[in-house]
């Protein structure tokens, strides 16, 4: 009996070691602390500015952006934040904020309640007044999948956590709009044209998180739909997830915020926004209003309160008929599987590349090995024509997994053979006809890699112009 106490103790006692061991880990200052980053600083905003933030979730402006609102308000700009989503689907942050092992669709409807009222008290102790606050309530974790599937005829997106087809908030313009695609660039639309603002921040195109992704995709549909109608604004990008960024964990207001390296090829248009100690202290106890979320990544956020913010202007992009290949993209490994699986993945698929020719979009994947057992590729193609409704225009979707080739409008299947697909151990090479994608003249387009049915890694999203129409067109994020 003796001995096997003496066992339970000395477990006991390895076990807080290597507990310890971590905290010291995370808690030691890094000795290789983030500097700088080198690049120029953001220019600065005046009185005359119209300052207009998208945010995906309730906490994603203050964590991108609470710096800049801060100088903002001190200059005298107007300034409006726009929430995609209520939040309402972090579980783990209910469960640990709630600390009962259950959670039902009502519970996250009441759990997105709480975040419009913790986003209400931070906004106000930055200076942002409630009027200038507004909140459209479509589901979280939902919308990039509304995105890809849930437009014109198709029906509107089933919420399992809200239990809901439509917006469920009482608070948003859009009440009881229907989960579709349209709701959603329509609610922006109104915004737009409602604020006309000079500069515009939202989330980065090449975030893991799907809704901070969709947030991108939604607003450019909608600067689309109203170029020559508003002042055209300058668009920015802020990062939040990364990868394993930002690091070291928690608050440490005398570091630097690093520059993201899932973003390398971006410098060139990136800038830094300095911030004074006191607007990082404040930005800091901004964050820490997000009770709800803090709750379980307190480490993670606090560390967005740094010396410094980065934001990435976003500029247009275009794909000439007969012109070379765009410019190649690698693949990004899914932020849902661990570095080792990562590694793997990026391994498979080397660079992604458009070409505008006669017969229609040409899309080449790069393949540094052959695809293993059950994996495939998927193709996205969305047209765009200002004299089209987006809902009505072909979203084109090409699969192609374990030798067989499947095409889809939305959720409809399309012959197979109007497609041109050639599949090599080196690379594949996908023509959709122009008319499949109904004669646009701007494309979303996008590329995935997966394994079985789990999508592993993934290009950008890329919005480009095909001649014909203004507006803004950009290289865009993951998928």
């Amino acid at each position: 009996m003796k001995r096997r106490l003496r066992r339970a103790w000395w477990f006991l006692l390895l076990f807080m070691l290597g507990i310890a061991g971590f905290v010291v880990v995370l808690l030691v200052p890094s000795r290789t602390a983030p500097v700088r980053p080198a690049l120029p600083v953001f220019t600065a905003i005046s009185a005359r500015s119209r300052i207009l933030i998208l945010a995906p979730h309730e906490d994603d402006e203050t964590l991108g952006c609470g710096g800049l609102i801060q100088q903002a308000v001190a200059a005298g700009a107007a300034v409006r934040v726009v929430y995609l989503t209520s939040g309402d689907h972090n579980q783990m942050a209910f469960l640990a904020y709630r600390k009962l092992p259950w959670l039902s669709p009502r519970v996250n409807r009441n759990m997105g309640q709480i975040r419009i009222r913790e986003a209400r008290e931070a906004m106000a102790f930055l200076g942002v007044p409630v009027q200038q606050l507004v909140f459209l309530g479509y589901p979280d974790h939902d919308t990039l999948s509304i995105w890809s599937r849930h437009w014109g005829k198709s029906p509107p997106l089933h919420s399992i956590l809200t239990n809901s087809t439509r917006v469920p908030y009482r608070e948003a313009p859009g009440y009881e709009k229907p989960y579709k695609g349209e709701s959603i660039v329509a609610d922006i639309e109104r915004e737009l044209l409602d604020f006309r603002p000079t500069h515009i921040f939202v989330t980065h195109p090449i975030d893991a998180n799907p809704d901070h992704r969709a947030c991108f995709l939604f607003l450019h549909v909608a600067l689309l739909n109203l170029s020559g109608r508003i002042p055209e604004p300058q668009i920015f990008a802020y990062p939040i997830h990364m990868g394993p960024w930002p690091r070291p964990y928690f608050f440490r207001p005398h570091e630097w915020l690093s520059f993201p390296i899932r973003l390398a090829d971006e410098q060139a248009r990136s800038r830094v926004l300095e911030l004074t100690p006191e607007q990082v202290l404040r930005k800091y106890n901004t964050i820490r209003l997000y009770k709800s979320q803090m709750s379980d990544s307190s480490y993670w956020m606090a560390a967005f309160a740094r010396r410094n913010e980065l934001f990435t202007l976003i500029e247009p992009a275009s794909l000439m008929e007969g012109a070379e290949w765009s410019p190649h993209r690698e693949a990004v490994a899914s932020a849902e599987t661990s570095d080792y699986e990562r590694a793997e993945q990026r391994d498979h698929v080397a660079d992604v590349a458009y070409r505008n020719t006669k017969e229609g979009l040409v899309v080449k994947v790069d393949l540094r090995h052959p695809l293993e057992y059950r994996m495939g590729i998927s193709i996205n193609a969305f047209g765009y024509r200002h004299d089209t409704p987006f809902e009505q225009m072909p979203k084109i979707r090409v699969e192609s997994f374990m030798g067989v080739r499947v095409a889809r409008d939305q959720d409809t299947k399309i012959a197979a053979d109007t497609l041109e697909v050639g599949l090599t151990d080196n690379e594949a090479v996908v023509t959709i006809p122009w008319y499949l994608l109904g004669n646009p003249e701007a494309i979303f387009a996008q590329t995935r890699v997966s394994s079985g049915v789990v999508f592993k890694s993934y290009t950008t999203w890329q919005l480009f112009t095909l001649g014909g129409v203004e507006g803004p067109s950009v290289s865009m994020g993951p998928q």
